[in-house]
């Protein structure tokens, strides 16, 4: 029996996929890069950062990493109002991000910073003095910093904790404004069931979990002496 297969097009590029494949997963097929923060390859994609957001002429922007392709379908990944989406979103949660990244400042791939970036945004309009980190710094692991304010609540170090390592330490607490990444019962880290993989950081990507051992260091700009 022949595997069932939907045809589409993404950027007016014509692909055909087999029936549950999403849009995410077909537009990077074919070269496309759509734009993410919460999602990658090697976990369940959950939606939540609605980076990917692409056009398929419905009333709203459909997320491309949960949403199946259909037949017929027109996706346009890279419309003013998908860019204009992104834009936004970017603003927004840059708004609360901490001025200064660990993990900018060290290995230089800070996903969010580095797509901010690409996008031309070099100042935040909607700063909301995220300077004093409000949301908190927890310290207390020899190996991993935890920054709560560069924190974008995407879930990846989640499911990397309890989808690829099934260590099921990491969580989400509180609510609204005040939800935050929890270990264990919304204990300190280094107090936690935590056995310091490091997976939770290597999927992490903003400055929220950082290798402390490279706290210290700073890249230095291309050509320096």
């Amino acid at each position: 029996m022949s595997e069932e297969t939907v045809n589409l097009t993404i950027d007016g590029q014509s692909i055909e996929v087999p029936a549950g494949t999403t849009i995410w997963d077909a537009a990077r097929e074919l070269g496309i890069d759509i734009p993410v923060l919460c999602h990658s390859p090697r976990m369940r994609p959950v939606g939540v950062c609605r980076m990917c957001v692409v056009d398929v002429g419905a009333r709203n922007l459909q997320a491309s990493c949960v949403r199946p392709c259909e037949d017929g379908m027109d996706v346009d990944t890279r419309s003013e109002k998908v860019e204009k989406h992104r834009r936004m979103l970017l603003e927004m949660l840059l708004a609360d991000y901490p001025e200064d990244s660990a993990r900018d400042a060290a290995t230089g791939d800070d996903e969010l910073l580095n797509m901010a970036r690409d996008y031309g945004i070099t100042e935040v309009r909607l700063r909301d003095g995220a300077a004093g980190r409000p949301a908190g710094v927890d310290l207390s692991s020899p190996v991993i910093a935890v920054d709560h304010q560069a924190c974008i609540l995407c879930d990846r170090c989640v499911r990397g904790c309890n989808e690829l390592q099934h260590n099921d330490v990491i969580t989400r607490s509180g609510k609204g404004y005040g939800t935050r990444i929890a270990f264990d019962l919304d204990t300190a880290m280094g107090e936690s069931t935590c056995v310091s993989c490091g997976e939770c950081m290597a999927v992490c990507p903003t400055g929220a979990l950082t290798n402390r051992a490279l706290a210290d260091l700073k890249l230095e700009p291309l050509g320096s002496d």
